[in-house]
């Protein structure tokens, strides 16, 4: 019995091209039906190449065989080393990208090793994740230099940022989401109120490594205001000083004269003290610049003459009352905020000729003072009256004010008071009095009386005999 004749799946077919030149061409089929279809120029490659499909299709494992390189046998144990510690990665592709750190190392006039051993050195994160909720808590509680107020007011600015996602990372924050956030504001201040707060949040953010930057930069200027710039005129500065001499015998003519004629901001008249008015000047320490400005802000002729008369003893208690009183005894057309500082600073300008000189006196700059205080005054009689409205001169002249009158109550005796308060309910025995429930029941605490437990008229309605036990 002969041997059974040996399938062949794969051939070489010998061709001659075109250009006269000879070619070796290994066609057949995959097992999976793909076809096979490769052109060689030299025939041990076609033939090499037709053993191993037929080695592959049959199962066999291919045998290691010699093969034609240029590399001596000190590279190829090289080259082998190489692989094994490549990791099954291309050869390559590892020495291309070596080759071009190096390069870029080069052009820095550095070596790769010294290039990396900078980086571990000093190398830090750009960016730690966090959420703005998170962010928000640990900026207000670290402020702990600045004023209550103003903590007040970076806390309930800054909730704004937490009601779209308070777990939103703070670095994912954009010019768009802040856009969205300040589109509901339609006034021009309440905006940029908004702004400054989210740029100082933000800011703070930067130094901490909680976000790439400061997305409140790259929003679009704001328009001009020019609404807030109001100033008082003369009769109604003459009308408000000569309030100020009336009211409680005077207590408020120094604070209102410092703002008029020098311009305190009304957070430096809290902070001032007597012992910082000298006989020429007033040393300014206190307010909300009390950390990046301190200045001394020389006294004009006017305000000597106030001072001497009514000398400063600091601010007296209950001032934001007394200035609103003040204000409804002004009968001002217009009243601001700070309009006594605008008015003050509008006067200051105008006599000065010089606007740095005047920014300085009064603690800011000459941008500020055009967006928000000056205005023009433009006769110059109008100038000479202001600085020269000494108290002599004010009373002379005795502009008609209306200031609250002080009703006296008739309170009865501690006894009776004891007695009529646990006959019927506060707001009843205050009617009586003629006061209201919570005057009374102060008066009571300053006596020392004691008052009806909650609920008393309750479980006791109206009991006209009852006794304190």
């Amino acid at each position: 019995m002969g041997r059974p004749k040996k399938i062949r799946n794969f051939k070489v077919v010998t061709y001659r091209n075109k250009s006269g030149s000879v070619s070796y061409r290994v066609t057949g089929k995959n097992p999976d039906g793909s076809k096979v279809r490769r052109n060689f120029k030299d025939e041990y490659e076609a033939k090499q190449v037709l053993a191993d499909l037929e080695a592959a299709r049959e199962g066999h494992v291919e045998a290691p065989r010699v093969q034609r390189t240029r590399l001596t046998a000190q590279e190829l144990a090289d080259a082998e080393s190489a692989i094994l510690s490549a990791g099954g990665r291309s050869l390559s592709q590892i020495v291309s990208h070596y080759v071009h750190l190096e390069a870029r190392a080069d052009g820095k006039g550095i070596s790769l090793d010294g290039a990396l051993a900078f980086t571990e050195t000093h190398y830090r994160a750009e960016i730690k994740a966090t959420t703005v909720l998170n962010a928000y808590d640990e900026f207000i509680n670290g402020r702990h230099t600045v004023s209550d107020r103003t903590r007040q007011h970076y806390s309930s600015s800054l909730k704004l940022l937490l009601k779209p996602d308070p777990n939103k990372p703070l670095h994912s924050y954009t010019v768009s989401d802040i856009e969205k956030l300040l589109a509901r504001f339609k006034n021009v201040n309440s905006t940029r109120t908004y702004r400054q707060a989210f740029s100082v949040f933000f800011n703070w953010a930067v130094r901490h490594h909680y976000c790439p930057e400061d997305p409140c930069k790259r929003l679009d200027r704001l328009p001009k205001d020019m609404t807030q710039i109001a100033v008082l005129s003369l009769e109604e500065v003459k009308r408000l000083l000569y309030a100020a001499v009336r009211y409680e015998d005077g207590v408020a003519a120094a604070p209102t004269a410092l703002g008029l004629f020098i311009g305190l901001r009304p957070s430096e008249l809290a902070d001032l003290k007597p012992e910082d008015i000298s006989g020429k000047a007033v040393r300014v320490t206190g307010g909300k610049m009390r950390r990046k400005l301190k200045r001394t802000v020389p006294i004009p002729p006017v305000l000597e003459a106030w001072l001497k008369i009514h000398p400063f003893l600091g601010l007296p208690a209950g001032w934001d009352y007394k200035m609103k009183a003040l204000k409804k005894a002004t009968g001002a057309t217009k009243w601001i905020q700070n309009i006594i500082r605008h008015t003050s600073i509008s006067f200051q300008s105008e006599r000065d000729k010089d606007e740095a000189r005047t920014a300085f006196a009064c603690g800011t700059s000459v941008q500020m003072m055009d967006r928000h205080y000056r205005n023009t005054i433009e006769d110059e009689k109008t100038l000479a009256d202001f600085w020269n409205l000494t108290p002599e001169r004010l009373l002379a002249s005795q502009p008609d004010v209306r200031l609250p009158s002080q009703q006296s109550t008739a309170w009865p005796a501690k006894p009776s008071l004891e007695t009529l308060i646990w006959q019927m309910p506060l707001i009843h025995a205050a009617a009586d009095i003629g006061v209201s429930d919570v005057a009374l029941r102060k008066h009571c605490v300053k006596l020392g009386i004691k008052l009806p437990p909650p609920g008393h008229w309750r479980r006791h309605p109206y009991l006209k005999e009852s006794r304190p036990t």
